[in-house]
């Protein structure tokens, strides 16, 4: 099974009311099949003939975060 290192959730200190997750993977290649397989799938929605829906965000904007949730795999 492909595996993350980490996420991180994070909340802003300042300048917006939106939070960040951060996924660290162990490679490219882990990511790349998570990609191809579990996330495709839990986005596909309806099928190739559903009417495409647009992305969740767009743009880019410089903000301050700290990390209040984090996960990695256990030790040993």
């Amino acid at each position: 099974m492909r595996a993350k290192v980490h996420s991180r959730t994070c909340c802003p200190v300042e300048g917006t009311d939106q939070y960040l997750v951060y996924t660290r993977w162990r490679s490219e290649e882990d990511f790349q099949a998570w990609m191809e397989g579990p996330m495709k799938a839990a986005h596909q929605r309806g099928g190739e003939d559903a009417p495409q829906q647009k992305p969740a965000a767009s743009g880019s904007t410089l903000w301050s975060f700290e990390v209040v949730q984090q996960a990695a795999p256990k030790q040993g």
